[in-house]
């Protein structure tokens, strides 16, 4: 079937019908491969610090509020669909991790 500049189809459908992947669920596993990586290494690690620190002072202006990084992952996972409580021990055997982000 072919598609013309006219036509009104989505991305979306265009991926679909080629059988190539949605942008997006790459983007999401990727994020969550590297969540894994994050997720094993060391404490003292300057990367893992970051994302799992908070700020003692100061204040957000006024409007919706950006979401938190463990937030993002607890929506990522649930869109693959592997449990919220079991990820952080499944991410610390990186081939298992793979696999199931994969």
């Amino acid at each position: 079937m072919t598609i013309t500049w006219t036509d009104k189809v989505t991305n979306k459908e265009i991926l679909e019908r080629t059988g190539l992947p949605y942008m997006e669920d790459l983007l999401i596993r990727k994020n969550l491969r590297w969540t894994g990586h994050l997720m094993r290494m060391s404490s003292d690690r300057l990367p893992k610090q970051t994302i799992y620190s908070q700020l003692f002072f100061g204040h957000r202006k006024r409007r919706c509020p950006r979401l938190r990084f463990k937030y993002t992952i607890k929506r990522n996972l649930k869109l693959i669909d592997i449990k919220a409580d079991s990820w952080t021990t499944l991410s610390q055997q990186r081939d298992k991790w793979r696999a199931t982000v994969k």
